[in-house]
């Protein structure tokens, strides 16, 4: 007896030797964090300007914009499908907002045609495939005996 109670206490010993595993800490690091930087332009600027002429699809169109000291001016114009041009001034600021002022010119685009495509072939089906019909197959006759049947040895 005193030998399985000792065979236990050596387990329990065992098991309860085994190594705790913790989480660790978290590591900071020894360098200092990096200065920040202000690169914004309290005074920003910018300007662009591009235009589109596509005699080929009717595409006519320009526009340019730019800022300056806080304020955003610029134009854009475009064909319209009846073939005028309709121009768009605008204005933005802090003060006034945004201030747009639209004039249509006079025709000075013709409308291009629309192009004409050939119509489609019609597409013809071919033929269903004719089979010749399946054989006709007859059952054969069911084996029968009369009812007193005996087997000979």
């Amino acid at each position: 007896m005193f030998a399985k109670v000792a065979v236990c206490f050596a387990c329990v010993a065992v098991f309860a030797a085994q190594a705790q595993y913790y989480p660790a800490a978290a590591v900071v690091p020894a360098y200092p964090a990096a200065a920040a930087y202000d690169t914004v332009n309290p005074n920003p600027s910018y300007s662009y300007k591009y235009g589109v002429a596509d005699p080929s699809t009717g595409d006519y169109k320009t526009a340019e914009e730019s800022l300056s000291n806080g304020v955003v001016q610029g134009q854009y114009s475009l064909a319209e499908p009846d073939g005028s041009v309709r121009t768009v001034t605008y204005t933005a600021d802090d003060v006034n907002g945004f201030v747009a002022q639209v004039s249509k010119g006079a025709k000075v685009i013709a409308a291009p045609a629309a192009p004409v495509y050939p119509a489609a072939p019609v597409y013809a089906a071919p033929a269903a495939p004719v089979y010749p019909a399946a054989p006709v197959y007859t059952a054969a006759p069911a084996i029968s005996y009369p009812y007193p049947y005996k087997r000979q040895a």
